[in-house]
């Protein structure tokens, strides 16, 4: 009994030393902290946004953002697109009330300041202002590669002639810019006289001959091959100096696009835009080549990032609605420009929205042009009896200069007369005129697709060697039978084949 006793005590023994143990047991170290992780670091290949900060308007410094990206770029830097969501280093360069010094500062992607200096600016003029950033920023951003000084990259040494080409530069190019691919600035004889001037005055200022060709594009006149040609000479006397300017490849691609040479003009749009992902023009003529070619899923974010840098191009904005208007979008109750609006009344005549119609080319025509031949097309549109009469008040209009060819042909595609528009495009090839392609691939044209016609007027178009190359319209995903579909592109990769 004795025996079991000790045997119980041991026991107990055993497990309260135990117990004791484990209370006396010291608490184990805490875990160490996950490492931080560790801070994206800029690199010269890094995309970098560029930023002005001034207490000034900013129509006074739109001149300054237009150089620091024409410096960027030129300096092998990596110059993200506006529209670009991504993470990206921001430059920013805030400028004094005076306009005495301005403070740079690398901004990483999470606000965070990379780095951040003071320097001094020169009063003189523009030419010197520029300058001086010109000189430092190679080495505030590490820049790897080109230059470690951007001051040859401006391209002139007088400061008259600087301000002279940015002053019509800007007008051309700039965020006031109207596009090209449906001129009509009025002032644009104006800017051609001075850039002429100019590139005589400065005949090594290759920037000035590239903005030249950008003027005679944009002129609006009947001689449009002459000015063509004009531009094509002009940007290939810039770029024989200087193959890097963004703006001389995109006029040569506007050049070919004007002469129906598809796939030479976007290698100059692709060119162009590997120069300046935030090149305008090359936005808008590379995006309204690809609707005219049938293209509309990949033109889309181009022409929206140009609109994006040219809220007033009335190309790029007639593109796109287009595209609005084969996707089915609402129309805004903001009066458009006179194109936009027309291109809108004809989406709406075709779904039988004859009022919206009514109220699209109200807004956009004047009393007797309505008359004349707005207000016969609508009633036409209502009454199919009427369609004839309506018929000859276009034709008159478009042979009395009130409307243009374009124009003509939407009122034929408006009343569904697809041997009328097929005239009309036959006439303007025949004249070697701009056709509006576009016209044919929208969703509620499928009757002129499917016409006779069609393949005639596609083919002079010379667009299936387009289609060989790029890969065939988007059309051909719903409608596979149409002309043009069963081209096999065989020139490039499908990734190389996006735009």
């Amino acid at each position: 009994m004795n025996r079991w006793r000790i045997v119980g005590l041991i026991v107990l023994a055993v497990l309260a030393a135990s117990l004791l143990a484990w209370w006396l047991k010291p608490a184990p170290p805490p875990a160490p902290p996950p490492p931080a992780p560790a801070r994206e670091v800029f690199h010269s290949s890094k995309p970098l946004r560029i930023e002005v900060a001034a207490a000034r308007p900013p129509a006074e410094t739109a001149w300054l953002d237009y150089e620091l990206r024409h410096l960027l770029n030129r300096g092998r830097m990596r110059v993200a697109a506006i529209d670009d969501v991504g993470d990206a280093f921001t430059l920013r360069i805030s400028l004094d009330a005076d306009a005495k010094a301005a403070t740079l500062a690398l901004l990483a992607p999470d606000g965070a300041i990379e780095r951040q200096e003071q320097l001094p600016l020169p009063e003189e003029h523009r030419l010197a202002t520029i300058s001086a950033l010109a000189q430092r920023l190679p080495q505030f951003l590490g820049a790897q590669g080109g230059s470690p000084n951007w001051a040859t990259l401006i391209g002139t040494d007088d400061a008259n002639a600087y301000d002279a080409y940015l002053a019509d530069a800007l007008e051309l190019l700039g965020p006031a810019g109207q596009g090209l691919t449906r001129p009509a600035a009025s002032q644009s004889a104006r800017i051609v006289e001075r850039l002429e001037a100019l590139a005589r005055h400065q005949p090594h200022f290759s920037r000035a001959r590239a903005a030249l060709a950008i003027a005679y594009l944009s002129l609006n006149g009947k001689d449009q091959a002459s000015l063509a040609q004009l531009a094509k000479t002009s940007a290939e006397r810039a770029l024989a100096a200087d193959d890097e300017i963004a703006e001389a490849h995109a006029a040569l691609g506007l050049v070919h696009m004007r002469r129906a040479d598809w796939t030479a003009a976007r290698e100059q749009f692709d060119r162009a835009l590997a120069l300046d992902a935030n090149s305008a023009v090359a936005l808008e003529g590379f995006g309204c080549l690809l609707v005219d070619a049938g293209r509309s899923a990949a033109a889309r974010p181009l022409i929206e990032h140009a609109v994006q840098l040219q809220p007033r191009n009335v190309g790029a904005l007639e593109c796109l609605a287009y595209l609005d208007a084969g996707a089915g979008k609402p129309i805004a109750g903001d009066q458009p420009p006179t194109e936009v609006a027309r291109v809108q009344a004809l989406a709406a005549l075709l779904a039988g929205d004859v009022e919206t119609g009514r109220r699209m080319l109200r807004g956009a025509s004047n009393d007797e042009d309505f008359r004349e031949w707005a207000e016969p097309l609508l009633q036409a549109a209502t009454e199919r009896a009427r369609v004839p009469d309506a018929l000859k008040s276009i034709t008159r209009a478009a042979s009395d200069g009130r409307i243009d060819p374009a124009t003509e042909i939407l009122c034929g595609t408006a009343l569904r007369r697809a041997e009328f528009v097929f005239n009309r495009m036959a006439r303007l090839q025949r004249d070697h005129e701009p056709v509006p392609l576009r016209i044919l691939w929208m969703p509620q044209t499928a009757f002129l697709r499917r016409h006779a016609r069609f393949e005639q007027i596609i083919g002079s178009a010379a667009l299936p060697a387009f289609w060989q190359e790029y890969g065939p319209p988007d059309a051909c995903k719903a409608e596979p039978k149409t002309y043009g579909c069963k081209t096999r592109a065989t020139g490039k990769t499908p990734a190389e084949r996006e735009p």
